[in-house]
């Protein structure tokens, strides 16, 4: 594969502009992408029509290996950068590279519970250890995959351009991360032991006011005073606006409400929205509980530990002896996720009884 060619496949990816090298004249990115794909099929030894056994096929050979190391090396970028943007993750999420050069491990100042998620096959798996003041901790870690056979055959059949194909598999795969990452984070505190003073069951009503506002106090001062904030779904958010049956909602929540369906903040307590997804190939199952708030402390640590392998790894597998579906394609990136507790945050649990 020519230099030219993985320019080629670089610059579509990342949405760069694309000069002809001799008349300097910029190239579509339609025809760009048509270049590529036929560039693509010839070196494969496939034609147009080819069909998905034949495709199958020609990814086995060193030709396919190779177009499987330069999307490696494209998803390794697209991955990388694929939370950075995220409100949730620059928020909450402390982020160790180890392509970078960074340590697994973080510096804890405070007494607290770490909660880790382990990842064996398709199912999570959550460990609790409590760790004390002065401690460095490594985050174990998983292979993380996503099957994307069908991402790839489609672009060898001009079903999805470049850019799509690249997109798509780098979105599904930072898509699982983050399905990973809030569901550790809101499920951490169903590990460990609850406790009446800082867990509450029940309905948010003008007549349970007192109770929410006493928690968020508690929270605080077991925390130094800390401020806190109020975390949840939005469908979980949405609850506290049952609380306009008391006179405590100023003009400018009333806005808020109507415009957003939410409060923008609770009596000056920020709202932090946790985004709600559904379960891998299931709409019927929510990962996030919607019946639950968390009230945490807002420390000087992010709470969510993300160690990143840095390293993208596209394998292609039989799992049978000839080559048909059997054969499958996934992106394999090694990951670790762990949530730091601080001893004392609050949940309210909003069924209207108690388990």
């Amino acid at each position: 594969m020519t230099n030219e060619i993985k320019n080629l496949m670089f610059d579509l990816s990342a949405g760069r502009s694309i000069y002809d090298a001799e008349s300097e004249r910029e190239i579509s990115v339609a025809d760009a992408n048509e270049t590529l794909r036929n560039f693509c099929i010839n070196e494969l030894g496939l034609t147009n029509k080819a069909t998905e056994r034949e495709i199958q096929r020609a990814l086995k050979t060193q030709k396919g290996i190779e177009l499987f190391q330069v999307i490696e090396e494209i998803l390794d970028e697209k991955i990388a950068t694929g939370w950075k943007n995220d409100e949730f993750f620059d928020a909450f999420v402390e982020i160790k590279n180890l392509a970078d050069g960074d340590k697994n491990e973080f510096w804890l100042q405070k007494d607290i519970i770490l909660t880790v998620e382990h990842v064996s096959g398709d199912h999570h798996d959550l460990t609790v250890q409590k760790l004390n003041e002065g401690a460095a901790i490594s985050i174990p870690t998983s292979v993380y995959a996503i099957k994307v056979g069908a991402f790839i055959r489609e672009f060898i059949l001009g079903r999805k351009n470049w850019t799509e194909f690249t997109d798509a598999v780098a979105r599904a795969f930072t898509d699982e991360i983050k399905d990973a990452t809030y569901r550790e984070f809101m499920n951490a505190g169903s590990k460990i032991p609850p406790t009446a003073q800082f867990n509450k069951v029940g309905a948010l009503t003008a007549a349970t006011k007192d109770t929410f506002d006493t928690l968020l106090e508690d929270v605080s001062m077991a925390n130094d005073n800390a401020a806190v904030v109020i975390m949840g779904t939005k469908t979980a958010l949405k609850k506290l606006n049952a609380l306009s049956e008391v006179n405590w909602r100023a003009d400018s929540q009333k806005e808020s409400v109507a415009h957003s369906g939410m409060l923008a903040d609770y009596e000056g307590t920020i709202l932090i929205e946790v985004p709600q997804r559904f379960a891998k190939n299931d709409t019927t199952r929510k990962l996030v509980d919607n019946n639950k708030l968390l009230i945490m402390p807002v420390v000087d640590i992010k709470p969510v530990k993300f160690v990143d392998g840095g390293e993208t790894v596209l394998e292609v597998s039989d799992k049978g002896a000839t080559m048909d579906d059997r054969q499958t394609y996934e992106v394999q990136r090694r990951m670790g996720i762990g949530t730091v507790i601080t001893q004392y945050f609050g949940t309210w649990d909003l069924n209207t009884v108690s388990a």
